[in-house]
């Protein structure tokens, strides 16, 4: 996870959200199948979201924001962040 951290920090501001939609997509098929990868995500995601938050634009923040709460129910609470 930190190679996608790191390639998702080098990419100019308007390529992450694809990075973002690519860290919903292993997530939501992850869940399937097992929670490595679920786990391994959320290690480096919340601050990375916060970042994104804090400096990305709109469509970036929305990107974001439909990422955690896609996996909200999933997580039941266990990490939130704090916006």
């Amino acid at each position: 996870m930190e190679t996608w951290g790191q390639k998702f920090h080098e990419a100019p501001r308007e390529q992450r959200v694809p990075f973002l939609y690519l860290a919903n997509d292993i997530l939501q098929n992850s869940r399937r199948k097992g929670l490595e990868f679920v786990n391994e995500f959320w290690t480096v995601l919340p601050a990375l979201l916060q970042e994104v938050v804090d400096i990305g634009d709109e469509g970036v923040r929305s990107a974001a924001f439909r990422l955690v709460w896609n996996n909200v129910a999933f997580q039941s609470g266990a990490r939130w962040l704090v916006w």
